[in-house]
Formats: C-alpha cells, structure tokens, sequence
C-alpha cells in the first residue's frame, strides 16, 4: 500500500503513532476550516505542522491524497485498517478497531428494513456513540449503496468518541466520503463535549435545515425527540464563514418530509 510507504517514510525521525494521529488531526483541521475559516483552527494547525521540516510537511499531503484515492476506489474503514495494520493500537485503553468485513455484516443486520422505508421518507438519522475510525457508519453508507441509495442524501450521522484522535479519524473519512454527520469528541455516558465538527457535506446538503424541520413536526413522537442530539446545530449564519461570495440561498432545499432514527451500539 503506498499510504503505509510514505507513512514510513516519516518514521526515521518520528513516533509512528504520533505521526497518525499529527496527520489525522491536520487532515481535519484543513477539512473543516475549508469551511469556517476559523483561526483558532488555524492555530492548532500550524503548532502541530511545525514540528516538521518542509519535505516532511510535502508528505502528509501525498498522505492525504492516497487516502482520498483509497475511499474513492473502495469504500471501507481505511485509516482503521492502516492503525490496526501497523500496530498503533493499545490494549491500555482499548483502541481496537473492528475489521471491516464484521462491520459491513453487523451493518447489514442493523440496517435491516430500515432501508425500505426509504421509499416514502427522504432520510433516516444514524447515532454511532462509540464511532472509533467510522468503520460502522461507513459500513452502513456502503450498504445503503448497494441497495441503490445514496448515503450523501438518505442518511445523517452522529458519531461520538471519547478519544479526539480516533473522532477525528472518523470525521475526516467521513467528510471524504460526503457523509454528511456531527462528530463530537466527548463522553456519550454524559453528554460532555470537547470538541464538535460537521463535516463539509453537513453544510453543502443544508442539514440543520432538513432535521429542524424533521423536528419541528408535530406528528414527532416524543420518544423519537429523545434518540439523538440535534439542537445547537450552527447554521451558515453563525458557523464562522467569512466568504462573502457564500450565498446562503443556495443551500435551503425544497421542503422535506419527516426521517427517522436508528442507533448502532
């Protein structure tokens, strides 16, 4: 595998699992502020680059590019196989990712005929509270595929981790496969939340739009209101876009109807 090639590449002079989780961390922190703009962001960014001469830099780049390549050819859980391949886990704290092969058949169980009903509702919402790589969430957008759905549009996913290096391994994979989801970096257990990022597709499919119009119906049953977390969903107005050339109409789609629920746990 060439990603594994140039991973190497930068362990002559750097901790292999350092180096996974610098690239996973810049990699989102340039997703998402292709998006915001946010100089706080910014700031991450450049401390972490800095520890790192300029071919070294040239390197995550490539890095990021096999990996885009790499979901572009095959969708499947790719950085949580690289992390598992290469022995970055620990047992310490548990960071073992599931293969993908048991995550597309656990997928294919979860998902069941939740599918079906994707013939007279536009989309179902997805909770994933331990997400790790999104080897399940990918897992469940690949078998929505198969059955000739397109997870860009049927489905939106929050994914929550305790650990920031595997949360933003999972919102980058999914930010380059066009999920469009919320990951938190936080505790699920009690809802504390470190760090919150939407991917790209969250804005270009205009979702806080869809799912607050999916809660404000009032045929919503309460129990349903309680499956997962949607409120403080920033909208284009208050996310920290400073383009001017943004236009905020082209992001408010035709009404949509009520979607559903489901949660992989």
């Amino acid at each position: 595998m060439n990603f594994i090639k140039l991973f190497k590449q930068l362990t002559y002079r750097h901790n292999s699992y350092d180096i996974f989780r610098d690239f996973v961390m810049l990699s989102g922190f340039s997703i998402q502020n292709s998006i915001l703009k946010c100089e706080q962001i910014e700031a991450e960014y450049m401390a972490i680059i800095g520890k790192y001469n300029r071919e070294e830099a040239n390197i995550f780049a490539k890095l990021l590019a096999e990996l885009a390549l790499g979901l572009a050819s095959e969708m499947g859980d790719f950085l949580g196989e690289v992390f598992m391949s290469m022995e970055l886990g620990s047992a310490r704290l548990g960071q073992f990712f599931t293969p993908y092969h048991l995550s597309k058949l656990m997928a294919q169980v979860t998902i069941g005929d939740k599918v079906s009903m994707l013939s007279d509702k536009p989309f179902f919402t997805v909770s994933e509270p331990t997400c790790g790589a999104g080897g399940m969430i990918i897992a469940v957008a690949d078998s929505l595929l198969e059955s000739n759905f397109n997870p860009t549009e049927s489905m939106w996913v929050e994914a929550r981790d305790l650990d920031g290096v595997a949360a933003m391994t999972c919102y980058v994979q999914l930010s380059l496969l066009a999920i469009p989801a919320r990951v938190v970096t936080g505790n699920t257990l009690t809802l504390e939340e470190n760090r919150v990022f939407y991917t790209p597709q969250h804005y270009l499919g205009n979702w806080s739009y869809k799912l607050n119009k999916y809660w404000s119906k009032e045929d919503v049953k309460d129990c349903d209101k309680e499956i997962i977390i949607t409120e403080d969903i920033p909208t284009l107005e208050n996310s920290l876009i400073e383009n001017e050339d943004v236009s905020i109409e082209a992001f408010v789609p035709a009404e949509v109807e009520q979607g559903e629920n489901f949660s992989l746990f």
